[in-house]
């Protein structure tokens, strides 16, 4: 019998499941075992005082662990300088490119001893829906000979243009199209919403994949069928360019620095600002990720088949290792001053309004009566748990070398957490984390010679196919 506590069923799971029983010998819930259930539940005066809270009060705040939240503390024995102010992607997926611009400010801040600046989201996010369209229509042609109904071919379907990426895709879109400051290109109305415009091209693409499976179908040659797709090329950028303008070409980046000082930069391109002047080691970065499934051993790569961006761009590769890796080049890198993207299940033991990730934080045990008994395993086999958010590590908390905490800089706007900062326990880094993306200068010989294995190619509805927004 499980041991009770404040507002929990006080009927044992033994006595539920002999009132309930298994089923009727069709597979059918037998109605006359559920009035008994009912009717045993209503003489249980614990059941009705936790039903009268849980229909008035949001399951948060009754599951809330009281001890848990008078340990919350956001002050850290190691944290990356400079502390800038956190960015809001509103409602829109685009975590991972603020993920990747925030990981590459904060060097850039100091390289130019300022003290507030943005890189152009939005600039990225223009390129990566349209590179986005070329990869899906070519996925469509590579796949014409599949039924349309095919799980495969289902998938390409389903959503074709999300807003969500990975860190290679990130780092394919840079490298193609370069950076601006968020001052040249600002966000549009779309780039903070973008729900309507992903509407709108989700029934083009679905129109385009339709006209472009026919026409193979029909024995059309490759000269008609690029010709045909350049077209939908062409009027997918008509799109973008209508919802957010269209992108710089040449700019001009002026400021002051923090000695008072003005410069500026005259006749850029957003290559030439991208490698004069961030110059950021993305060829450096190798992404980590730990999957303890059996299907997946460690110590080797993986990549996602038919999910990325840039047609003739990086793949997304992933180097399986254990926690503890993971864990020490995370703790390595903070401590020479430099912030680590990561990707996580966010939603998990979460909450947003105190800015806390926690596996003790809600006590749903207690208040259901009933264990939660999924391992990292088993949720990453059954579906409850895949990579769903990018963020930055900018801090952890050491004991005698032993993290217990972490400071996480999010892009959901200063008014969550510590003026948009969150605090992740070290139990939770263990059960929620799944990728880290790490300069190589803090892996061992050994990690960046698995790092070079051939990989393994995974499918798309992997969980480790999910793309964080």
């Amino acid at each position: 019998m499980i041991k009770k506590g404040f507002l929990t069923l006080c009927i044992p799971l033994c006595l539920f499941s002999q009132l309930l029983g298994s089923s009727k010998a069709n597979g059918e819930i037998s109605l006359e075992k559920l009035a008994k259930v009912k009717a045993e539940l209503e003489k249980d005066s614990t059941f009705r005082i936790t039903r009268n809270a849980l229909t008035n009060v949001e399951l948060q705040h009754i599951a809330l662990n009281w001890d848990r939240y008078v340990a919350i503390d956001h002050t850290f024995s190691h944290c990356v300088y400079p502390e800038l102010a956190a960015t809001d992607q509103y409602e829109s997926g685009r975590c991972w490119i603020f993920a990747g611009l925030n990981l590459m400010r904060i060097p850039f801040c100091r390289e130019h001893n300022i003290h507030t600046f943005e890189f152009s989201q939005s600039y990225l996010f223009f390129y990566d829906k349209l590179e986005k369209v070329n990869y899906f229509l070519e996925n469509i042609l590579k796949t014409s000979n599949e039924s349309h109904d095919s799980r495969l071919v289902s998938y390409l379907l389903k959503d074709p243009i999300c807003d969500g990426g990975q860190w290679d895709m990130f780092t394919n879109v840079v490298k193609k199209y370069g950076l601006v400051p968020k001052s040249v290109y600002p966000d549009s109305f779309a780039a903070i919403r973008s729900a309507p415009l992903n509407y709108i091209l989700t029934l083009k693409l679905r129109e385009w994949a339709l006209k472009l499976r026919t026409l193979k179908k029909e024995g059309v040659s490759s000269k008609e069928l690029s010709d045909v797709k350049d077209e939908m090329i062409s009027k997918a950028y008509k799109i973008l360019a209508t919802h957010f303008g269209f992108p710089p070409e040449t700019f001009d980046w002026e400021y002051w620095n923090n000695d008072g000082d003005f410069v500026a930069h005259r006749n850029l391109t957003p290559k030439t600002f991208f490698s004069d002047l961030v110059k950021f080691p993305l060829d450096d970065m190798v992404c980590l990720v730990n999957s303890p499934r059996a299907i997946t051993p460690y110590n080797q790569t993986y990549v996602i088949s038919y999910l990325g961006n840039v047609v003739g761009g990086k793949p997304i590769t992933y180097l399986n290792v254990n926690m503890d890796v993971i864990r020490q080049a995370t703790i390595d890198t903070i401590k020479d001053n430099n912030p680590v993207f990561f990707g996580c299940d966010v939603a998990k033991f979460f909450h947003g309004g105190l800015g806390v990730m926690d596996t003790e934080l809600f006590e749903y045990d207690i208040l259901y009566d009933m264990p939660f008994t999924l391992d990292k395993v088993s949720k990453m086999n059954y579906g409850e748990t895949q990579i769903t958010h990018a963020m930055l590590f900018t801090g952890v908390n050491l004991i005698d070398g032993v993290p217990n905490r972490w400071r996480v800089e999010n892009s959901w706007g200063r008014y969550m957490g510590d003026q948009g900062y969150f605090v992740m326990t070290d139990k939770w880094f263990e059960e929620y984390m799944l990728e880290v993306v790490i300069n190589k200068k803090y892996l061992s010989d050994e990690v960046l010679k698995n790092y070079q294995k051939k990989p393994q190619i995974l499918p798309p509805w992997d969980p480790l196919g999910a793309l964080a927004n």
